[in-house]
């Protein structure tokens, strides 16, 4: 599971300088159906947010 506050750096976060975005970003991408990805449930709305700014359909259970 990603660390506690991992969405804000998801979204505020540079992949070329960040190692840890750097391969969530090849994993998330290189996805040709379904990316499913676990964290805390308090971060759960916050990243869902973020993904329906982007235009990426969302699916939380």
């Amino acid at each position: 599971m990603p660390d506690a506050g991992s969405v804000q750096r998801w979204a505020t976060g540079d992949p070329a300088s960040d190692e840890v975005l750097r391969v969530w970003y090849v994993a998330v991408t290189r996805a040709r159906r379904l990316a499913a990805i676990a964290l805390l449930e308090e971060e759960t709305d916050a990243l869902a947010r973020l993904l329906t700014e982007r235009q990426v359909p969302v699916r939380v259970v």
